[in-house]
C-alpha cells in the first residue's frame, strides 16, 4: 500500500509538470530557449546547472543522470555522494550523519565503478573488500560535472553491475574566458556541539578556490584549484544488541546489552586539481591532469553499556525488573588517514573522419588507520533494577535505591586494551588507445585496447593486553576520567562517564606500570597475519563497436572482451602457530556484448532501450589466499580465500521514455531488470583420510603446509560462485520551472524523482534455501525539491528519502539487521549581492533525522538510534 501511495504521488507530480509545460507552450515569450521564434533568455546560477544536466542527459547515447555545478562551482551538499543521492536510481549510505557510499539501482557500492574523466579511480578503503570508492573524500567544488551511466557501451569498463559514476574535473577550455576563477568561504554552526569535557570540537568551515587561464592565441590553457574543509561534530546514540526472547516468556524480547555513545567525529578534507592543456592546432590536443584528495579523520567514541541478562521478570507489556548485572565502559580513538592521487597524460588527434586518442594514468591510494581501544567491565554487582521499553524500542534501565553507584569508576575493572595499525597501499597503472572512424555522417565505428594493472598491499597488526590481576580499575588513575555525565540523547537521557584515552595511553607507555598488563599472544597470528595480503590484478581489455543512425533512430552495438589475471599472496597458520606465506593465481575471461537503441520522436521525446552485460569483481580480500588453520584432536579447520573466484555477471535490460518540452523541463520513466549470476556464497567441505586430505591440499596449492598424517578429517571453508539473484525496478523523474506564473512567482520550480525496486537473493542457511531481500538496497527511495530563482535570489528546499533495507545476514532471520528508513530536509538560500558575488545560507538535516537500525525485521527491536543534529552554514563566493 505504501508503494502505491508513492507511485500516486510521483504520478501526480509528473502530471503537474506536464500541465506546467503545456501552459508554458502557450506563453512563448517566457521560454528559456535559443530556438527560432523564441526570445533568448540568459540562464545563470543553479538554473544553469539544471539546464546543463538536462542537456547532458538528452544528448547522451546512454541512459544516464547528470549533475553540473553552477558558474561559481558550488554544490549544495557536503560531498558529491550526497548530491548523487538526489538523482533517480541512486541511494546514499549514511555514516555518522554524512553520505559516504552510493548504490546504483539496488547494487552495492563495491559492484559499481567510479571513474575520474572516464578512468577508474580505485579506492583507499580496506574494509568490505576494498573495491568500494568512498565519495565523501571528493569535494564537489573542483568538479565540472558528475554522470551516473546506467547502460554502458562497449568502450567502457565492464565493472559496474549497477552502473558507473564518472567524475569530471574542471578543465581550462571548459570556459571561453581567457582568465577566470572564484573563491568560496563557508563557516558553520552545529546544533550538537561537544561539551566542555568532551574530546575536540570546533565550528565547521571550508574554503574553495580555483583559477584558470589561457594564452592569447588560445593554444595553451592551465587550471589550478584547491578545496579544504574541516568539521568536528557530535553523534549521540543508543545501541541495543542481541534482542532475544527471555527465558520464561518466549513472546517477549529484550536486548542483552543497552549501550550509549558520545561520539566526536573530526573530518578534514583537502582536494587539489591541476590541469595543463596544449592545443597547437584545431585538431590536436594534449593534456596532463593531476588530482589529489586527502581525508584526515578521527572518531572518538565514549561508550557506556549496561547488561540486561540476569533474573528478568516481565510485569506488563512494557515494564519489568532484573537482577544485578554488569556495567561496561570503553573508549576508542580511531584516526584513519586516506590519500587518493591520480596523474594522467594523453591526447587526441583528429582528422575530418577519424579520431585517435590515448592516455596513460597512474593512481596511488593509501590508508593509514591507527586506533587505541580500552575496555573496562565490572562484575555482576549493579542492581537490582527496573526497566521500561518505549514505543520506539528504546530500553531504559533504572537502578533501585541503595544499589551501588553505576557511574563510580573505581567499581569498573580493567579488562583489556588493544592497539591496531592498518596500512594499505594501492598502486595502479592504466593505459588505453582508441580509434574512431566516422565513415558516413554521424555513423561511426570505434575500437580500442586498454590495460590496467593494480597492486594492492594490505597489512594489519593488532596487539592485545589483558588484565594482569593487579587491581587496575577505571578509577586507579584520576586522569582516566573527567567525571560522570548524562548523555542527553534525543531518544532519552542515559548515564555515561567521561573517559580520557590519551591519559590511558600515557599510563600504558609508562614502564613503571607494566605489571598491570599481560600481553595476550594467543591472537598473534590473527592480529599480525590473518588479514594481510598482497595482490596484483591485471586486466587486458579490447572492444569494437559501431553506431548507425537512420533519420531519428540510433543503434549502438558492440562487444568488449576482458581478460583478468590475478597473482596474490597471503598467510596460513601452521599447527605450530607460525605463519607461512603462500601464493596463488586466478584468471578468467569475460565477453560482454551490448546493444543500445535511441529513438527520437520529434525534437522533444526520446525512447531508449538497451541490453548490456556487466561485471562485479570479487572483493580483494576474498580472492587473496589469506587463511586461518586450527586443529584439535585429529580434526583440522581451514578457512581460506579463493583466488579462483569468478566475478558476478549480469544481463541488464533497460527501457526508458524521456520528454524535454523545453530547456528546463524533463519528464521521464524507466524500467529495468537485472539477472545476476555467479553470486558469491560461503561453502564448507570435509575430507576424511590422509589421501583425500592431501589431494584437497594439492588442489588448493597448499601441499606441505599442513601435517596431514595426524589428521582424521580436514574441513575447508571458502567462498564460491553459485547462487543467482534478480532485480527489477522503475524510475520516475520530473522537473520544471513554472515560468507561466505571474512575476515574481515565475521563478518557482519543482523536481521529483522516485525509484521502486523489487529484488531477492536466495541463500543457504541452516541447511535450507531461503529467499531474502537484496542486502543494502531500499525498495523505495524518492527526492523532492522546490526551488526558486529570479533576479538575485536563488533558493531550494529539498527532501531525500530511503526506505529501510537489509544490511547484515546472520545465523537466522531473527538475528538479521536492517537499516531504518531515513529522510532528510535541507535548505539553501543564495543572494547575488552584485555581479559574481554571492552570499548564501545552507541548513542541513532540518528535521534532525536519526539513523536507525533494527533486528529481525521488527522495528521495535531497535539496535541503533543515533543523532547528529542540524548544521547551518553561512558563506560568500566571488568569481571573476
Amino acid at each position: 500500500m505504501r508503494h502505491v501511495k508513492y507511485f500516486i504521488l510521483s504520478a501526480a507530480v509528473l502530471q503537474t509538470a506536464s500541465l506546467a509545460t503545456i501552459c508554458r507552450a502557450q506563453t512563448p515569450n517566457t521560454i528559456t530557449s535559443s530556438e527560432p521564434g523564441f526570445e533568448e533568455v540568459l540562464v545563470t546560477g543553479t538554473s544553469l546547472s539544471r539546464q546543463k544536466a538536462l542537456e547532458a542527459k538528452k544528448n547522451a547515447s546512454q541512459v544516464l543522470e547528470a549533475l553540473s555545478t553552477d558558474e561559481l562551482g558550488q554544490l549544495p551538499d557536503k560531498n558529491i555522494g550526497e548530491s548523487l543521492n538526489r538523482v533517480p536510481g541512486v541511494s546514499m549510505l549514511v555514516e555518522k550523519g554524512e553520505g559516504r557510499f552510493v548504490q546504483i539501482r539496488g547494487i552495492q557500492p563495491a559492484l559499481n565503478n567510479v571513474t575520474i574523466n572516464g578512468i577508474s579511480l580505485g579506492s583507499p578503503e580496506a574494509d568490505d573488500g576494498g573495491r568500494a570508492a568512498p565519495m565523501d573524500v571528493v569535494s564537489g567544488s573542483l568538479l565540472g560535472g558528475v554522470q551516473v551511466v546506467k547502460t554502458p557501451t562497449a568502450d567502457m569498463d565492464a565493472q559496474g553491475i549497477g552502473g558507473t559514476v564518472n567524475i569530471d574535473v574542471k578543465k581550462p577550455f571548459d570556459n571561453p574566458v581567457d582568465l577566470y576563477g572564484y573563491t568560496t568561504l563557508r563557516y558553520g554552526f552545529e546544533e550538537l556541539e561537544p561539551k566542555n569535557k568532551a574530546y575536540g570540537g570546533h565550528d565547521p568551515y571550508s574554503i574553495d578556490a580555483l583559477i584558470s587561464g589561457k594564452n592569447s592565441d588560445k593554444t595553451f590553457g592551465w587550471l589550478l584549484g584547491g578545496s579544504f574543509s574541516s568539521r568536528e561534530y557530535v553523534a549521540q546514540g543508543i545501541y541495543q544488541d542481541d534482542w532475544a526472547p527471555i527465558a520464561d516468556n518466549a513472546s517477549f524480547a529484550l536486548p542483552q546489552e543497552v549501550k550509549n555513545n558520545y561520539y566526536i567525529i573530526g573530518r578534514e578534507r583537502s582536494n587539489l586539481s591541476a590541469v595543463l592543456e596544449f592545443k597547437p592546432t584545431q585538431t590536436d590536443t594534449y593534456f596532463v591532469r593531476g588530482f589529489w584528495a586527502n581525508w584526515d579523520e578521527y572518531q572518538h567514541r565514549n561508550r557506556y553499556q549496561e547488561a540486561l541478562t540476569q533474573d528478568i521478570t516481565v510485569l506488563d507489556s512494557v515494564t519489568g525488573t532484573s537482577g544485578p548485572d554488569r556495567i561496561s565502559a570503553n573508549i576508542r580513538l580511531e584516526s584513519p588517514k586516506k590519500n587518493l592521487f591520480t596523474l594522467a597524460a594523453g591526447g587526441e588527434n583528429k582528422t575530418e573522419e577519424a579520431l585517435f586518442d590515448y592516455l596513460l594514468q597512474y593512481n596511488k591510494n593509501t590508508l593509514d588507520e591507527p586506533y587505541s581501544y580500552w575496555e573496562f567491565r565490572s562484575g555482576r554487582d549493579f542492581g537490582p533494577n527496573s526497566w521500561r521499553v518505549a514505543n520506539n524500542g528504546i530500553v531504559t534501565i533504572t537502578p533501585d535505591q541503595g544499589t551501588p553507584d553505576r557511574q563510580n569508576p573505581s567499581l569498573i575493572d580493567f579488562r583489556r586494551a588493544r592497539f591496531q595499525e592498518r596500512d594499505m597501499t594501492e598502486n595502479a597503472l592504466v593505459g588505453q588507445i582508441n580509434f574512431k572512424w566516422n565513415y558516413s555522417g554521424a555513423n561511426y565505428v570505434k575500437t580500442g585496447i586498454k590495460f590496467t594493472s593494480t597492486d594492492r598491499d594490505n597489512n594489519y597488526d593488532l596487539s592485545r593486553y589483558d588484565d594482569a590481576g593487579q587491581g587496575l580499575t577505571l578509577g586507579t588513575d584520576p586522569a582516566f576520567t573527567n567525571g560522570a555525565f548524562t548523555n542527553d540523547v534525543e531518544a532519552g537521557d542515559v548515564a555515561n562517564i567521561w573517559m580520557n584515552v590519551d591519559a590511558m595511553n600515557r599510563f600504558f607507555n609508562n614502564s613503571s606500570n607494566a605489571s598491570y598488563f599481560e600481553f595476550n599472544d594467543g591472537d598473534t597470528f590473527a592480529g599480525s597475519y590473518a588479514s594481510d595480503y598482497e595482490l596484483t590484478e591485471n586486466i587486458y581489455a579490447a572492444f569494437a563497436m559501431g553506431s548507425w543512425q537512420f533519420n531519428s533512430t540510433e543503434i549502438i552495438g558492440g562487444l568488449r572482451a576482458e581478460a583478468t589475471d590475478i597473482d596474490s599472496a597471503g598467510y596460513i597458520r601452521k599447527p605450530d602457530s607460525t605463519a607461512e606465506k603462500i601464493n596463488a593465481k586466478g584468471d578468467y575471461i569475460n565477453w560482454l556484448p551490448s546493444l543500445l537503441l535511441n529513438q527520437k520522436f520529434g525534437k522533444a521525446t526520446m525512447l531508449r532501450a538497451a541490453i548490456t552485460r556487466g561485471l562485479g569483481r570479487p572483493d580483494y580480500d576474498s580472492i587473496a589466499p589469506r587463511s586461518l588453520y586450527q586443529e584439535e584432536t585429529g580434526a583440522g579447520d581451514l578457512s581460506i580465500g579463493n583466488p579462483k573466484l569468478k566475478p558476478r555477471e549480469s544481463w541488464n535490460f533497460d527501457v526508458s521514455m524521456e520528454w524535454y518540452p523545453n530547456d528546463l523541463t524533463l519528464l521521464s520513466a524507466a524500467v529495468f531488470y537485472k539477472d545476476i549470476s555467479n553470486e558469491i556464497v560461503s561453502r564448507s567441505e570435509s575430507f576424511e583420510g590422509q589421501a583425500a586430505i592431501d589431494s584437497a591440499l594439492r588442489e588448493l596449492g597448499l601441499s606441505g603446509t599442513i601435517d596431514s598424517s595426524i589428521l582424521d578429517q580436514l574441513t575447508v571453508s571458502t567462498l564460491e560462485n553459485g547462487e543467482s539473484s534478480e532485480l527489477q525496478g522503475i524510475e520516475l523523474n520530473a522537473q520544471t520551472q513554472f515560468t507561466m506564473l505571474p512575476s515574481p512567482l515565475d521563478g518557482l520550480g519543482a523536481s521529483i524523482s522516485a525509484t521502486y525496486i523489487d529484488a531477492e537473493v536466495e541463500i543457504e542457511r541452516n541447511d535450507s534455501k531461503e529467499k531474502l531481500p537484496l542486502p543494502g538496497q531500499a525498495e523505495t527511495s524518492y527526492n523532492l525539491s522546490l526551488f526558486y530563482q529570479k533576479g538575485s535570489i536563488d533558493a531550494a528546499l529539498s527532501y531525500a528519502y530511503n526506505d529501510s533495507f537489509l544490511t547484515d545476514i546472520n545465523g537466522s532471520r531473527e538475528e538479521d539487521l536492517d537499516q531504518g528508513e531515513f529522510g532528510r530536509w535541507d535548505f539553501k538560500l543564495a543572494w547575488a549581492a552584485r555581479d559574481k558575488l554571492k552570499v548564501f545560507f545552507e541548513a542541513v538535516n532540518l528535521n534532525n533525522e536519526p539513523t536507525t537500525e533494527f533486528q529481525g525485521g521488527i522495528n521495535k527491536q531497535n539496535t541503533e538510534y543515533e543523532y547528529v543534529g542540524r548544521s547551518v552554514y553561512l558563506g560568500v563566493s566571488y568569481g571573476f
